[in-house]
Order: structure tokens, then C-alpha cells, then sequence
């Protein structure tokens, strides 16, 4: 879980202001991607990204106090504000989806007589669904933590309760 506690670097800007520079960089490019779109898939990515990382670093200005074990609704909308190293785990993914509209439309044209470009549906498809794999993965943050283990037997256990599970699991030792 992200360390909602921790001050944020700095603010990438609000998800109305990122995914504007998105879509600016996206139409000089020849994206036939709307604002609106744009917006959405920032939305919807950003939530994916709660889910794994916990939380946002900037809190909304209707949330005070420490959020340790409370439970509160985010509203992820178009003022919410990204970290930069939020938007930079997010941004990929975003592009992604960006990719995987725009590869769609271009399939469909593909019956008007218009020349692909770009990777096709499929394509597409599995590289948003790689860097929704990635940014679970760079999202996911937890507190360090140790394991000790112990040789003592636990009561009623024929074996050290180690070894046990290892034995269970099938494991029997290095050749």
C-alpha cells in the first residue's frame, strides 16, 4: 500500500490538465482521439491504479486529518490531482489505451479505403493489457516487513512447522 502519509513529490497537475497536454500531443500526431476520451481513459486508469497503489499522495481539500485506518471515498473526477510519480506509472497505460481506441477506429476505416497505420486491434489490445500488468506491478508499495521463522517445534507438530509446510507443498530440498 502506498504511504499515504508521505509528502508528495510534486503535482503533475490536475487529470483535466494531464490528459489536455495528452491530447494536444496526441493531435499533432493524427490521433483521431477526443478531449473527452482522453479524459476518460485517465479516469478510469487512475482508479486501476488506487486499486493497486492504495491511494493517492495528494489528498482532496474535503479530506482532512490522517486516513489510517479509516475507510473514505475517493472521488476520482476531473480536479483530482496526480503526483508526478503517479503520472509517470500511470502514463503508459494511458497511452495504451489511447492506442487501443485509436487502433479500432482505424480497423474500422479499413472498410472506406483508408490505409492502416499503427498496430492493429489486437496488437493493441495486448500492449495495454502488458502495461496494465506493469503498472500493477509499480503501483503495489508495502511497508517493510520481516518473517521470522523459527526451528522450534509448534505443539502437536511431529516435525519444525517449516519444514512441514515445505514438505507439504511438495518441495524436498535442493538436488
Amino acid at each position: 500500500m502506498a504511504n499515504l502519509n508521505a509528502i508528495p513529490s510534486y503535482s503533475a497537475g490536475t487529470i483535466n490538465e494531464i490528459a489536455q497536454t495528452l491530447y494536444d500531443e496526441l493531435l499533432t500526431s493524427g490521433s483521431s482521439l477526443m478531449l473527452s476520451e482522453v479524459t476518460k481513459f485517465l479516469i478510469e486508469d487512475t482508479k486501476k491504479y488506487v486499486g493497486w497503489a492504495g491511494g493517492l499522495q495528494i489528498k482532496p481539500d474535503d479530506i482532512d486529518g490522517d486516513l489510517t485506518n479509516s475507510l473514505v471515498v475517493l472521488d476520482i473526477n476531473e480536479t483530482t490531482q496526480l503526483a508526478t510519480d503517479e503520472w509517470v506509472i500511470i502514463e503508459p497505460v494511458l497511452r495504451a489505451h489511447c492506442e487501443v481506441l485509436q487502433a479500432g477506429r482505424m480497423e474500422g476505416a479499413q472498410g472506406l479505403g483508408v490505409a492502416p497505420s499503427g498496430p492493429s486491434k489486437s496488437e493493441a489490445d495486448m500492449l495495454y493489457k502488458e502495461a496494465v500488468l506493469q503498472m500493477q506491478k509499480e503501483a503495489f508499495q508495502c511497508e517493510p516487513f520481516t518473517v521470522d521463522l523459527t526451528d522450534s517445534k509448534r505443539d502437536g507438530e511431529p516435525r519444525h512447522w517449516v519444514s512441514r509446510s515445505l514438505y507439504a507443498t511438495g518441495y524436498r530440498g535442493l538436488p
